[in-house]
């Protein structure tokens, strides 16, 4: 794959895919996924559907809703070679990764802790950036970000 899919940008995309792109546009760019899952996001039984394309090899997914016209709205990446901003996030530490986003672009963040029985397991979100941070046993495993949004139905598509 030649095409750069390590660059985590807020609110634009990763690498060369950008928030916005169609589903036509990522299988040019980067061929067919490893796996598509096709579910309802709302939870309700009317609800919209969203499509997750896996790109396992590279270890990132790509979420497409139907409510947006099958947009890219969300991207979900655990590699370890991922970089924001020029550091390496994955496997770090809770408290150096809450250090790094501490400045007042991401906004507050809101801690839900997910774990259950033996597993520790923490999701930090950031919801002015649209960042979520997934920790197990307090290291960072996945950084999952989407669009921006202009109001709670208007999504703000990169230019």
């Amino acid at each position: 794959m030649n095409v750069n899919v390590k660059d985590i940008k807020i609110g634009h995309g990763l690498g060369d895919i950008t928030f916005g792109d169609s589903k036509e546009k990522i299988d040019h760019l980067l061929g067919k996924p490893t796996d598509i899952d096709t579910f309802n996001a709302s939870g309700e039984e009317e609800g919209y559907l969203t499509e997750a394309w896996h790109f396992d090899d590279e270890e990132f997914s790509l979420s497409f809703d139907e409510e947006d016209n099958w947009r890219l709205t969300t991207i979900s990446i655990s590699s370890p070679d991922a970089i924001f901003n020029g550091q390496q996030l994955i496997g770090k530490e809770m408290d150096e990764v809450l250090k790094f986003f501490s400045s007042d672009d991401f906004g507050e963040n809101e801690l839900d802790d997910l774990s259950d029985e033996g597993i520790d397991q923490k999701l930090i979100s950031f919801l002015r950036a649209s960042l979520n941070l997934w920790f197990e046993n307090g290291k960072l495993s996945e950084i999952q970000w989407g669009v921006l949004w202009s109001n709670e139905d208007t999504p703000s598509w990169p230019e």
